[in-house]
């Protein structure tokens, strides 16, 4: 399947047609879509990804918005908007794919199976064909919380891109077949979690970060409008993923079910980058204790005993984590995980491996952080 059998392509479409609702414009597009826009520079290019999934509209209102003000970017701009067909289904914005369908953002790696996973193949084929100096991926979490950024290697130029956007910067070993694992695109690929759908300050967030990402001159400089300097980036490194195990049953509730191996909090996404600490419970768990969940690490291991206790029918960090991710969704935690942690031993500032390979901006050759 050839990219442009995939993508529809929209050339610099004028601000008088795009409809003035985000809902009337995702409707005309129909299907995923790709939008080309001239930038000032177009011997260089900048690539944005965003509705990966259908639930997440952050990213589209940005776009949306960036199209009805006339926005013209400082290089050439590729936006692809991939799950359209899930974000128009009723209600708008509340499905993260549609049944039987999958997960978009673990189809990245091959054989690239069925119709999303040629989307996914032809996504990237796209990126290859354009050589952009870096990919933004734009998301929003699955519970309320402020925003953050996650990459795959410890390298200055995604804490160029990050601060952009954020000051929380996560650095994950974990692959699920995320857009952002892709290593051979000869760029640096971000994923940007703007926060909750619901809250108002993700679209601010998206469409901010958005506008500098397009406009400054040089991504290796950045920006000084950016929200943080990099040596502020707050870094954590090592998450690990809370799931439930197989058979086992959850729910969300104020106080302990019988009928559920373990019960959440209905507020639980309230601790989004909290500090949990080893006296301070989660949630309620059934008779099957610790065995109803397992945390996996980057090797696919086990390690729960690593990061949680059972005391008194109850679940405790086993040490002082920062939590993320967190769901309050009973589909996204049966079907992705509860929520990701890290220990805070693992926030602090490491030196970087000596043989990072990313390239920076779509040059070759590393370029470290500093020490």
């Amino acid at each position: 399947m050839l990219p442009t059998a995939a993508f529809r392509l929209l050339r610099n479409p004028p601000s008088s047609l795009i409809p003035e609702s985000v809902e009337a414009f995702l409707s005309e597009l129909a299907g995923p879509t790709l939008i080309h826009l001239e930038g000032r520079d177009n011997s260089r290019c900048r690539f944005v990804v965003t509705l990966l999934h259908g639930n997440e509209p952050s990213g589209l209102k940005a776009i949306h918005q960036l199209l009805r003000e006339s926005f013209q970017p400082e290089v050439t701009t590729l936006v692809a908007i991939a799950s359209v067909s899930a974000a128009l289904a009723e209600p708008p914005f509340s499905h993260r794919f549609l049944s039987p369908y999958r997960d978009m953002n673990r189809l990245f790696t091959p054989p690239f199976e069925g119709e999303q996973g040629q989307l996914a193949r032809a996504l990237l084929e796209l990126i290859r064909e354009h050589a952009p100096e870096a990919v933004i991926d734009l998301h929003n979490t699955s519970g309320d919380g402020p925003s953050f950024a996650v990459c795959v290697a410890e390298h200055d130029c995604f804490l160029e891109l990050a601060a952009l956007f954020t000051h929380r910067l996560i650095i994950t070993d974990i692959r699920l077949g995320a857009l952002m694992e892709v290593e051979d695109l000869g760029c640096p690929i971000l994923t940007v979690e703007c926060g909750g759908a619901a809250q108002v300050l993700s679209d601010h967030i998206a469409l901010q970060g958005l506008r500098r990402f397009l406009s400054v001159v040089d991504l290796a400089q950045g920006d000084p409008d950016a929200v943080e300097p990099m040596q502020e980036m707050d870094i954590y490194r090592h998450p690990v993923r809370l799931e439930l195990a197989e058979g086992c049953t959850l729910c969300y509730a104020d106080e302990p079910s019988r009928e559920a191996d373990i019960t959440l909090p209905l507020h639980i996404d309230r601790r989004n980058f909290g500090v949990a600490r080893p006296d301070s419970p989660l949630a309620w768990l059934g008779t099957k204790g610790l065995a109803a969940l397992r945390v996996i690490d980057a090797q696919g291991q086990n390690v729960i005993e690593q990061y949680f206790v059972a005391r008194e029918d109850k679940l405790y960090p086993g040490t002082t984590l920062k939590l993320f991710m967190v769901t309050t969704t009973p589909r996204i935690a049966i079907s992705d995980c509860l929520l990701y942690a890290v220990k805070e031993a693992y926030h602090e500032r490491e030196e970087p491996p000596a043989d990072d390979h990313w390239p920076i901006f779509g040059q070759t050759g590393p370029r470290l952080l500093p020490e």
